[in-house]
């Protein structure tokens, strides 16, 4: 099962459209987390853009999300 699939089955459990989910995931691709990461981000609350913002300025990706969370 690929990430997308596994996005759409798992999305049921939040309030949130599959394109926003489709657009977080790619989000978080291009800024470097791997696919396995990727699913649980992606449905989470977690604002991307903060994370782009400290990704973009040298932060560690597992240091970003412990800052945003």
């Amino acid at each position: 099962m690929d990430e997308v699939n596994i996005l759409d089955a798992d999305r049921r459990q939040f309030d949130v459209e599959p394109e926003v989910i489709r657009w977080r995931a790619r989000r978080l691709l291009k800024i470097g987390y791997e696919p396995h990461e990727v699913a649980g981000l992606a449905l989470s609350r977690i604002d991307i853009h903060e994370l782009e913002q400290l990704i973009g300025e040298g932060c560690p990706l597992e240091t970003a999300v412990r800052i945003v969370a």
